[in-house]
């Protein structure tokens, strides 16, 4: 088995700047900005440019049928992602991206669990998606990560897990790991 180091802030960071770079573009016809963030934000995603989002108050976000997945992350894998065996794939990541942000920090064993479901499911990710194809598993891996930590809160949980984390490595998994 090979040897891998475990997430780091510097992915989380990316997923900080893919939410702060929204920003305008140029257009045909001068229309005024949305002068807030926020405005832009839900400019952005009335136009499809961006998915719809929850981005209530909490870490956990809404998650209806308690399956360990919110509820917006849930509609963003079935309308992006074309095949069962992809949606399930990126399911099971973003199910171990929410656990992952709700963990016990303090709980050692608990994160390295955590750690151990996520080099899994990204192990996954790489089984269902082709490398050569339209959708590349890193982006698939990386657009899951920012989508759920879409939020300050989300970010700052995620942050934690990944520090809780620091100085420790996992070996990567080999043969089919998908649930």
């Amino acid at each position: 088995m090979k040897k891998q180091t475990m997430p780091t802030i510097a992915s989380a960071i990316v997923a900080l700047a893919t939410l702060s770079a929204c920003g305008g573009g140029s257009s045909s016809a001068p229309e005024a900005e949305p002068a807030s963030p926020k405005a832009r934000i839900a400019a952005l995603e009335a136009s499809g440019a961006l998915p719809k989002l929850e981005r209530t108050d909490t870490v956990d976000g809404l998650d209806t049928n308690a399956d360990g997945i919110r509820d917006d992350v849930e509609a963003f894998i079935s309308t992006h992602y074309s095949t069962p065996e992809q949606q399930a794939a990126s399911r099971q990541f973003a199910s171990v991206m929410q656990a992952a942000m709700l963990v016990d920090k303090e709980d050692i064993a608990a994160v390295k669990a955590i750690s151990l479901r996520s080099s899994r499911a990204v192990n996954c990710i790489y089984t269902r998606f082709d490398p050569d194809g339209d959708i590349k598993p890193a982006a698939v891996v990386q657009e899951l990560r920012s989508i759920s930590t879409n939020t300050k809160q989300r970010l700052l949980a995620y942050l934690a897990y990944a520090k809780a984390l620091d100085g420790t490595t996992s070996a990567l998994p080999e043969g089919d790991t998908c649930e």
